[in-house]
């Protein structure tokens, strides 16, 4: 049963106390009986931990610390608000960069002040009768049942016509996050078979570039902004696009012309920074890495990387010790961080080395080691590749070929992260080496595999299982390695019966599999497999 706005639970976000007071007024003025506040972002954090509200109203400016931008998108990663909360954004604000910023973590309304109440109950009416059909997807998706999400969206669809653009937006992202890029292409198409739509034209350039066809891909990218060239999410899979195809000048290009329009984004500033230095331009990477570290000093997008890449700009343009002020001050912004402190290890080792002091050069990358080595390869390829070059750097070669022969095993079927590893044997001369590398380690995984699946067949499910619970011990990343023991698994159970250990064994290897593919279709099949034991 719907819900009525007098039942809702609602937060308002405001730091002055005044404003704070008269949205709580015009909320108690709705018949709400049950209204929270919070005086700025730290505040709504806890708050939206420790309960799940209906509506969030949260002002832009929020004073010092976290804005109503960083709050929401927090609150989304933390999986505080989901498909049916309502979000509005008030703002006194009505510059171009706050509304594209603002637009950007797609709140469901913003509201310039002054506003009356009056006005606000009008939206928030108006947001409630179309928010509170999403229930059943978000509760599907919350419980990763995808297949059951989509098939709420076609029941929605057929009988809410009028709310069918932002269900047919939902089922969209679903079909993709499953890795059903068929369903996707077709449904994006039967849109766009109607009118020209934005979020249709960039979904198909998304299918087009998983598909590899990447100047498809770039061109209806290329599309979507001459149309209109404040449509973010299409300027960001443009630059994903030209990368690919190794075009980073253009690229660059691209990003510059977005952190334009849009300068508050951490992880655009954070690319433009590495595009740019990739590229030799390292006044513009300085200038990004900079602006990174400034707008995301409240953001959950807040990231060590920025720091490293600063330092690496710094020590290129003959600025040392500028450099070493950076890794410190990183040290500082996250401490009890390991990985963060090994980026900053291993950038500090290299400084070093240009300084000339191999004594703190050496000293530096022996902390990176021992705290990589802490790590337990939970590392992500882009820091394990930085890694690998600096150990390339100080002479070790064959620990820096031992990381990238362990990071193409866990990630074989990935062409992205292979094109990168070879990038990185070509900038060290050993481009015929490190394809031997690479073409024998994707063979080791296909054969461990191809063994498991002889061994399936064949029966032998406890056999499988010790084989692949061994190679899972070198390849914790795999998601090949991890799938099919869990089909290795559910064979044994299906065969012997179910066993608690083996259900549980299995169902933590499909969160480890949720975590690195969210889109995987052995995903769904394997946990609908277990809820029938």
């Amino acid at each position: 049963m719907a819900k009525q706005l007098h039942e809702g639970k609602f937060l308002v976000v405001d730091d002055f106390q005044g404003m704070r007071a008269l949205l709580k007024d015009f909320v108690r003025a709705m018949g709400v009986a049950n209204v929270d506040t919070a005086t700025n972002g730290r505040d709504a954090m806890r708050a939206l931990s420790a309960k799940r509200y209906d509506v969030v109203i949260c002002d832009f400016n929020l004073g010092s610390g976290q804005n109503g931008q960083q709050v929401m998108e927090e609150a989304k990663l933390r999986d505080y608000i989901g498909l049916s909360t309502i979000w509005i954004m008030v703002t006194a604000e009505k510059t171009a960069e706050m509304v594209i910023g603002a637009a950007e973590v797609k709140p469901d309304d913003y509201i310039l002040k002054p506003l009356n109440q009056a006005l606000l109950q009008s939206r928030v009416e108006k947001l409630m009768q179309r928010k509170q059909l999403l229930g059943g997807i978000e509760l599907a998706i919350k419980e990763h049942d995808y297949q059951r999400a989509i098939a709420e969206c076609d029941v929605l669809l057929k009988s809410q016509p009028g709310g069918s653009q932002d269900i047919l937006r939902i089922k969209a992202d679903l079909l993709i996050n499953t890795g059903d890029y068929e369903g996707a292409k077709a449904l994006f198409e039967s849109v766009l078979a109607g009118r020209s739509v934005p979020w249709a034209t960039t979904g198909l350039g998304k299918i087009r570039f998983h598909a590899g066809e990447w100047a498809s891909a770039k061109a209806l990218f290329e599309q979507v902004l001459r149309d209109n060239r404040m449509y973010m999410e299409a300027s960001d899979w443009l630059v994903k696009t030209l990368a690919a195809m190794g075009n980073l000048q253009q690229a660059q290009e691209v990003l510059m012309s977005a952190v334009k329009l849009s300068p508050n984004s951490p992880q655009r500033q954070k690319s433009l920074g590495e595009t740019a230095y990739k590229n030799g331009a390292l006044d513009i990477a300085k200038a990004a890495f900079e602006q990174t570290i400034k707008i995301s000093e409240f953001s959950p997008h807040k990231s060590p990387a920025a720091f490293t890449g600063l330092a690496k700009v710094f020590s290129d343009q003959g600025a040392p010790n500028d450099a070493l002020k950076v890794l410190a001050k990183s040290r500082g912004e996250f401490k009890d961080n390991p990985l963060a402190a090994m980026q900053a290890a291993a950038a500090e080792s290299l400084v070093y080395k240009k300084m000339g002091d191999q004594e703190k050069s050496d000293a530096a990358l022996n902390t990176a080691e021992q705290l990589l080595e802490g790590l337990q390869g939970k590392v992500i390829p882009e820091v394990a590749m930085d890694m690998a070059k600096t150990l390339f750097a100080a002479g070790k070669k064959d620990k820096a070929c031992g990381m990238l022969r362990d990071l193409i095993k866990n990630n074989h079927e990935n062409a992205a992260i292979s094109s990168q590893i070879e990038e990185v044997f070509k900038s060290e001369n050993l481009h015929g080496e490190g394809q031997a590398i690479i073409n024998e380690a994707r063979q080791e995984v296909i054969n461990i595999n191809n063994r498991g699946v002889l061994l399936a067949k064949s029966g032998e499910f406890q056999e499988g299982v010790k084989l692949l619970r061994t190679a899972l011990k070198d390849m914790p990343h795999s998601e090949v390695v991890i799938m099919n023991l869990c089909g290795l698994l559910l064979g044994l159970m299906r065969k012997e019966g179910k066993s608690e250990a083996l259900m549980q064994e299995a169902m933590e290897l499909l969160e480890r599999a949720r975590h690195i593919n969210p889109g995987s279709k052995k995903y769904q099949a394997y946990t609908a497999a277990l809820n029938q034991f």
